[in-house]
Order: C-alpha cells, then structure tokens, then sequence
C-alpha cells in the first residue's frame, strides 16, 4: 500500500480504497492510501509552509526532488 508524503514523513492513510481498472471492474490494480481529514489539512499546510522555498526552485531541481521522493 503507498503512504502520503506530508511534512517530509511518509504517513499511512486513515484507511484504503481499491485502486480498480476501469476497462475490467474485476482487475484490482491496487490499493492506496485515502488520507483522513487531519491529514489533509497537515498535508495543506506544509504545503503553504513550503511554497515559498519551492516556487524559488528551477523546473529541474523541483522534478529532481519529486524523482527522490518517488524512489523513497
């Protein structure tokens, strides 16, 4: 199951949905992580907390950051 990213943390959701093909209802492709509704607002604003830092950042060095995070 994947987890949220919040805060620099990886965070495990408040439950889990079914991720499902929509060509084929019966393949379940996988699950990932539905995040309550404190995390939301966590999620919001670390976001706020770190757009300043983040909107000074090229195009590159902001891919590069989401390249580390995926392979995390």
């Amino acid at each position: 199951m994947f987890q949220h990213f919040i805060g620099g943390e990886w965070v495990d959701g408040g439950r889990t949905q079914d991720n499902i093909n929509p060509s084929d209802t019966d393949d379940i492709i996988g699950q990932y992580a539905v995040a309550s509704r404190d995390q939301a607002a966590a999620a919001i604003a670390a976001a706020a907390a770190a757009f300043p830092q983040w909107s000074s950042t090229t195009p590159q060095q902001r891919a590069d950051a989401l390249d580390r995070i995926g392979s995390e």
